[in-house]
């Protein structure tokens, strides 16, 4: 055969610069063939022991056909052959039909080829756990439900706490005695006994305070007031029997209306805050009478169930006209039937008794009021009028 470097260079195509990992083909009597792209090699199909591999792939030199293999001369120079370059090698894919030890093989392949993941990669691959019970967010609806639940609680809360700030409170004891102890004081009638009485009135509805509603004692305070008005009335009609020009008579009846109206002043406010009380409608009766206003008192004596309180202020009313003497000496039995201890009534019964010209029984009430309360200057000076002399205790 004849010596490789005898052979025309045309003939002869030469790989130059083969690279790791990819086949070098010398070619005889052919053209040059286009570069193919290596394929990956079959990790089930391991080369033959008797080929030679660069890089664990194997090099083959392809020949024209039918053309002898050529020897090279013993004295020719090796060519040059050019530093592989290495270039990154695909992960082969497993075949379609690959079996069990394929797959293993193809497995510890790809583990050594493959660089080694990170640790934040290992750790999203991971399966999440699947959510609890106390990782889900809670139900609108239920959420909604506890918070009008919460807002339902601090309304009930605040109106409670209104209620015992705000709702009417039973009068201390204290307040209830002051009162009673007014109320004796206001049945002696005299000036000095009616003054001590609205003291303790007063002091009464200080000391029951401003959020407790004490009607009894606004009631009571004011019918003073109008006993007052009574009293200085009386004395002006005594100063006027001796003296009409007296100016003693008009300051007295002065006085008289400045009571009136503080009765009145006392009564409205209370009237509309407790509007059902039998007390504050007894007043306003009384305050009626005084003025002279009788259907203005009936009107507000029709619904009154104490019929012998009534009668008190039904007997004042008739005394006070020319000819109602006769009809006010029954009402104010009636009313001191219910009250034997009352020096008030005693002594206006005497006075529609002496209009009556009944001079005997008048002597006898002047005398009984008297007993009962001993500075009661009124009936002392009408007694005199009569000629009789008290009988005091």
């Amino acid at each position: 055969m004849f010596p490789a470097a005898n052979l025309p260079g045309a003939g002869v195509a030469v790989s130059k610069g083969p690279q790791a990992g990819a086949s070098s083909t010398a070619a005889f009597g052919q053209p040059r063939a286009p570069k193919i792209p290596p394929s990956p090699p079959s990790v089930s199909n391991p080369p033959a022991a008797g080929q030679s591999t660069v890089s664990g792939k194997r090099s083959t030199l392809v020949f024209g056909p039918s053309q002898p293999q050529a020897r090279s001369a013993p004295t020719a120079a090796p060519m040059p052959i050019a530093a592989a370059v290495p270039t990154p090698v695909p992960t082969p894919e497993p075949p379609e039909h690959t079996t069990t030890p394929d797959l293993i093989a193809a497995g510890a392949f790809a583990a050594q080829a493959a660089p080694p993941a990170e640790e934040h990669e290992i750790a999203d691959d991971e399966a999440s756990p699947e959510p609890g019970t106390f990782d889900r967010a809670p139900p609108r609806g239920l959420i909604i439900g506890v918070a009008a639940g919460l807002a339902l609680l601090l309304v009930v809360g605040a109106g409670l706490v209104a209620y015992r700030r705000l709702a009417p409170r039973a009068p201390p004891p204290a307040a209830i005695e002051t009162l009673a102890s007014a109320e004796v004081d206001a049945e002696k009638d005299s000036l000095a006994s009616i003054a001590s009485a609205e003291t303790k009135a007063r002091d009464a509805l200080e000391v029951a305070g401003l959020r407790v509603r004490f009607p009894q004692a606004t009631a009571t305070l004011a019918r003073i007031e109008i006993q007052w008005a009574d009293a200085l009335n009386d004395q002006a009609g005594h100063v006027a029997e001796k003296n009409a020009d007296d100016p003693r008579v008009a300051q007295l009846q002065t006085q008289a209306k400045v009571k009136v109206k503080s009765a009145f002043d006392l009564l409205s406010p209370a009237a509309k805050a407790n509007p059902d009380s039998q007390d504050l409608q007894l007043a306003f009766a009384d305050y009626y009478r005084a003025k002279r206003l009788p259907s203005s008192m009936n009107r507000y004596l029709k619904d009154v169930k104490d019929e012998t309180r009534a009668a008190l202020i039904q007997g004042l009313a008739l005394a006070q006209e020319d000819d109602g003497a006769e009809k006010a000496v029954p009402k104010l039995k009636a009313a001191l039937a219910a009250s034997p201890q009352s020096a008030r009534i005693h002594y206006r019964l005497a006075v529609a008794q002496l209009a009556l010209k009944d001079e005997a029984n008048a002597r006898a009430e002047l005398k009984e009021t008297l007993r009962l309360s001993p500075q009661h200057e009124r009936a002392q000076a009408l007694l005199e009028q009569l000629g009789g002399t008290a009988e005091r205790k």
